[in-house]
């Protein structure tokens, strides 16, 4: 424990004492820390801290990779800098942050980029659905309970405790936009309950008995589009976006007597008609757009998707974009169809980063590096496939074992691919995960997560790699 709380004093050092820090979320394996003033953080005494594996940067975040310690890092970070900076933070500092994003002020002088913009949206759909993902681990663990009752112990699908388990493990997606726009409150700082009215009125079952009692609604006038929300993820972020917004300024405009009353009123009334009309809309085509980027492909060819798919993985990790794909397309193809089949091609790659330390751990001549190979691809596979350890600690160091590893993963996914697995939570594929994906083509993963683990440990073992980038 003082080991966890020494760690987090660095930290706090490291990115310029704490009251440099704006906001602090967390995900797998990362500490997210967004600051003020990037010019006080000090990288690399960040990257020196013992424990600390990699600090990658997107505009004024740090995500400082701790692998498993994450949840205990996190918490002696909050303990010393205290509770008003979790996950939101100043939604004034927020705000302000994104809007020199846009202006090309972010960092002093850094312009506008597709790769400062691209960092922006994924860092927030990340501290977005990652607070979210354990839910999505426990539904899809109820699932497989369920499904196991009736294709197993031989329940009946009339049986009311499987209906009861079953119905328990829908109900997180029955009501995504809502538990999406409770994290997207806390992320901008927005009036939860204001934030629940709004998000709650897209999966209220009497706003679709509208449309099914008259085919042309409309809104003073403006006709309103049937959409079906039930899965969607960013119709909810962009209004509590334009709701944390829309109450700074009428906080500033109404006299303190009325904001308790007004505030709420107001931002409800104005957001309201621009959710239905227009973010809703096309926040859900924008989805659907996104997530048909691979599922297009997997319906063309399962097994050319999941290459694609376990290929590139590894590379979605390091950028951090792994976590808003899991939210943006595995979440969404759950909470229609009850299992997805996409995105669950990644699960060999996963499998690969540990056959390559392992492999790294044979053939490396260097004790230390041996060791370190050895123990961290074990801690991989105890920890439930968190990599970021092995990968940051000896793949990607070495370079050729991580290039080993996408090849692995393409091949495993594509085997995984024509296997048409699928999986009930959107998480990643690990032993206390794997239940999630237990049912039609488990078979066909667990022989693409072997011959993608074999082929990595074969082409790192057989074209070896440079011990002295270990060092560097």
């Amino acid at each position: 424990m003082m080991e966890i709380e020494t760690m987090a004093k660095k930290i706090i050092e490291g990115v310029g004492g704490k009251d440099n820090v704006s906001s602090v979320s967390y995900c797998m394996t990362r500490v997210r820390v967004s600051v003020k003033n990037p010019d006080h953080v000090d990288r690399e005494q960040l990257n020196k801290i013992n424990g600390v594996m990699k600090v990658l940067v997107i505009g004024k975040q740090f995500q400082i990779v701790v692998g498993g310690i994450v949840n205990e890092v996190y918490d002696a970070v909050i303990e010393i800098i205290g509770d008003d900076a979790i996950q939101s933070g100043n939604v004034d500092e927020l705000i302000e942050e994104d809007k020199e994003l846009i202006e090309g002020r972010s960092n002093g002088n850094e312009k506008l980029t597709i790769k400062v913009g691209l960092g922006m949206v994924v860092e927030t759909l990340s501290s977005i659905v990652s607070p979210i993902i354990p839910a999505m681990l426990a539904a899809g663990f109820i699932k497989t309970i369920a499904m196991i009752m009736v294709n197993a112990l031989g329940f009946s699908a009339t049986n009311t405790t499987y209906q009861l388990l079953n119905v328990l493990g829908d109900t997180i997606y029955a009501f995504f936009p809502v538990i999406i726009g409770w994290s997207a409150a806390k992320r901008f700082n927005a009036n939860i309950g204001v934030t629940l009215v709004l998000t709650g009125f897209l999966i209220n079952p009497a706003f679709s008995g509208i449309f099914e009692a008259s085919k042309n609604v409309t809104l003073f006038g403006l006709p309103v589009t049937n959409v079906y929300y039930g899965s969607s993820v960013l119709p909810a972020i962009f209004s509590v976006y334009l709701l944390s917004i829309l109450e700074k300024k009428l906080r500033k405009i109404l006299p303190p007597s009325l904001r308790s009353i007004f505030v709420p009123f107001f931002s409800i009334v104005i957001v309201f008609p621009i959710l239905i009309l227009f973010i809703g809309p096309i926040g859900v085509w924008g989805g659907e757009v996104f997530a048909s980027l691979f599922t297009s492909v997997y319906e063309i060819s399962p097994i050319v998707a999941g290459a694609i798919i376990g290929g590139i993985w590894q590379v979605l990790i390091i950028v951090g974009m792994h976590i808003a794909i899991l939210g943006l397309v595995s979440g969404p193809n759950i909470a229609k169809f009850g299992r997805d089949n996409v995105i669950m091609t990644h699960a060999p790659s996963l499998i690969c980063q540990m056959a390559a330390g392992l492999a790294v751990s044979i053939k490396a001549k260097n004790k230390k590096l041996k060791r370190e190979a050895f123990t961290l691809s074990i801690s991989s596979l105890i920890s439930g496939s968190v990599i970021e350890p092995v990968m940051y600690g000896v793949n990607l160091k070495l370079k050729k074992p991580f290039i080993a590893v996408l090849i692995g993963g393409a091949v495993g996914g594509a085997i995984t691919g024509a296997s048409g697995a699928g999986t009930t939570a959107a998480v990643a594929f690990g032993i206390y995960t794997f239940p999630a994906y237990v049912g039609p083509g488990f078979g066909g993963l667990l022989i693409g997560c072997l011959v993608g683990a074999s082929v990595t440990f074969l082409l790192t073992f057989l074209f070896g790699f440079d011990e002295s980038l270990y060092d560097q």
